[in-house]
């Protein structure tokens, strides 16, 4: 009996390393790592003027891109009376961006899902925002605040006023790469 049992426990030792080195094997063969390369993008000129009625901006970032944030900061001029409100919406939000212009309308609240970022009025600010794929639109604008006596005129005293932002905007995402080294 003890001759029997000793080639069945040999089967069942050699079955058990062999199913194991087996899982082993396959769990080396990982794909290779997905490589990416990396993409700046600045969204703005360094001086952007901005009328009465406001100024927009369109951006988009690709279906495949990851790590997507937009960074950076601005500040307004002619100081300290003017100042603007900075709004990033997603496209669906762009037809009513004047609403998110309230004082009451905030990005982190789920009735304003289209309103992606709002800076309030001010004369500084600074944002750094994860963002997915998709298009937007980046606003400046008075909002509830009147012309000044502060701001810049086109053509002299008569002219059309406006407030130039000075901005530093950049979008960074990282796109697939097949052919990175």
């Amino acid at each position: 009996m003890r001759s029997a049992r000793q080639p069945v426990i040999a089967i069942f030792v050699l079955l058990a390393v062999t199913t194991n080195l087996a899982a082993l094997m396959v769990g080396c063969k990982r794909e290779k790592p997905l490589r990416t390369r990396p993409v700046t993008i600045n969204v703005l000129p360094v001086f952007v003027d901005v009328p009465e009625e406001g100024y927009s901006h369109q951006f988009s970032i690709p279906n495949d891109a990851t790590n997507a944030r937009i960074e950076g900061e601005f500040t307004v001029h002619p100081r300290p009376q003017g100042q603007l409100q900075l709004l990033i919406v997603s496209a669906e939000g762009m037809q009513h961006w004047q609403r998110f212009l309230s004082s009451t309308a905030q990005h982190n609240h789920p009735g304003n899902a289209e309103l992606i970022y709002r800076s309030g009025d001010t004369i500084a600010d600074r944002l750094d925002l994860k963002m997915t794929p998709g298009t937007y639109d980046l606003i400046f604008d008075y909002g509830p605040a009147a012309v000044s006596a502060t701001d810049h005129f086109a053509g002299g005293v008569t002219g059309p006023a406006y407030r130039r932002a000075r901005s530093q905007i950049m979008l960074n995402y990282a796109l697939p790469c097949e052919n990175c080294r």
